[in-house]
């Protein structure tokens, strides 16, 4: 027979867990926005290193003055390059040429929308000796 025992929860229980899995939403809220917080600075810096990797290539492949292909940057975005042979840290054989080529260093930058460098990288290379500045 039943011993006429009521399994209710009282009013300070069910407060008691309310509080409880409100205070689990918002730790589970906090965490999710500082990941995705971290998630957009990592892509934003992914993507400033994808272009100036871009700049790059095209630099040390076509050299210091080759044209930017249109699509090759996205819209606003602009790249320059300085090409200057090495003589700092280098003995005096080292900075002299051999047989026209010397080591040269390229000095790539990227500029933003608003003209501002957001990277910039230096290269070393042999390069030709006319292609330095």
């Amino acid at each position: 027979m039943c011993s006429g025992v009521r399994s209710r929860f009282t009013l300070l229980e069910v407060m008691i867990a309310a509080a409880v899995l409100a205070m689990a939403a918002v730790l589970a809220t906090s965490v999710l926005g500082g990941a995705r917080a971290r998630i957009l600075r990592a892509e934003k810096r992914w993507g400033r290193e994808h272009i100036l990797a871009q700049a790059a290539e095209l630099y040390l492949l076509g050299g210091p003055r080759a044209d930017v292909p249109e699509g090759l940057l996205p819209e606003g975005f602009s790249c320059q390059c300085s090409l200057t042979a090495v003589e700092e840290g280098l003995d005096e054989a080292g900075i002299e040429p051999q047989e026209g080529w010397v080591l040269g260093e390229f000095h790539i930058r990227v500029f933003d929308t608003s003209g501002n460098a957001m990277a910039e990288c230096t290269v070393q290379k042999v390069v030709r000796e006319d292609d330095c500045e």
